[in-house]
């Protein structure tokens, strides 16, 4: 098998992440994951950076050493970044979101992936298909209440990656990009992951709304990591997308 596809995911020792990972070394590329604890995947072809993706200034320079230059290499036909790992702590009421720990979700769920996003694309040989996934969320787009903090930085990152599709795109782009970039912003629907047991175990006291995520769990509406990660893959590994696109599991990319 040829190795001549190459993608990072974050957030790869659990859920979505690992997911992620293990269909797109099933499918034959080469995957470098960053986390924060070590990972249980165990593949020739897996590679694993711990990093706190919370801290962006360490993290940018841990994978700038790790990364820098193999992103250029010519063997690379297809490169993929998945922005996968999030916080969705900090719930309830907007009063009560405490600032320096909104300020540490943001570097976490904001910051460091779309510094991600511009390192992957100007690090990227000309040639190069680069496809970039944002691990989105319908809060994103829609007002959930008591979710303020993980709802504004999921919307803050869906509108970074269109505005770097918009960057790419333009004849005033000042710096080198490859020709085929695409990026999608992927709501994965309610998956059974620890993110929802967490959620589900926050008192009502402190998250009123808790109610609602025990529905999903009680009517049977998660689904496995194995799907929503097979749709990202997908893109991952295809060609013709818009510069930017929008997905929610189960659906058809919209523009």
């Amino acid at each position: 098998m040829t190795e001549d596809r190459f993608s990072i995911v974050t957030g790869a020792t659990a859920g979505i992440g690992q997911a992620v990972a293990t269909d797109l070394l099933a499918r034959g590329w080469r995957v470098f994951g960053l986390a924060r604890r070590p990972s249980a995947i165990a593949h020739q072809r897996y590679e694993h950076v711990k990093v706190d993706l919370a801290e962006p200034a360490i993290a940018a320079a841990t994978i700038g050493r790790a990364l820098g230059e193999r992103l250029g290499d010519r063997t690379w036909r297809r490169l993929g970044l998945v922005n996968n790992a999030a916080s969705a702590g900090l719930l309830g009421p907007v009063e009560r979101v405490a600032p320096l720990d909104f300020a540490r979700m943001l570097a976490l769920n904001v910051v460091t992936p779309t510094w991600l996003m511009g390192f992957v694309v100007s690090r990227s040989h000309p040639g190069a298909a680069v496809r970039i996934v944002n691990v989105s969320s319908g809060a994103a787009v829609n007002a959930f209440p008591g979710l303020s903090a993980y709802a504004s930085s999921k919307a803050a990152l869906r509108m970074a990656g269109m505005v770097l599709a918009a960057e790419v795109a333009s004849r005033e782009r000042g710096t080198p990009a490859p020709a085929d970039v695409a990026l999608l912003s992927y709501e994965p629907g309610t998956v059974d992951t620890a993110m929802q047991e967490a959620t589900r175990a926050v008192p009502r006291e402190v998250y009123p709304w808790v109610g609602t995520f025990h529905r999903f769990a009680a009517d049977g509406l998660l689904v496995r990591p194995a799907l929503p990660a097979a749709e990202v893959a997908d893109f991952l590994d295809a060609d013709g997308h818009a510069a930017f696109t929008e997905r929610r599991f189960g659906r058809r990319e919209t523009t």
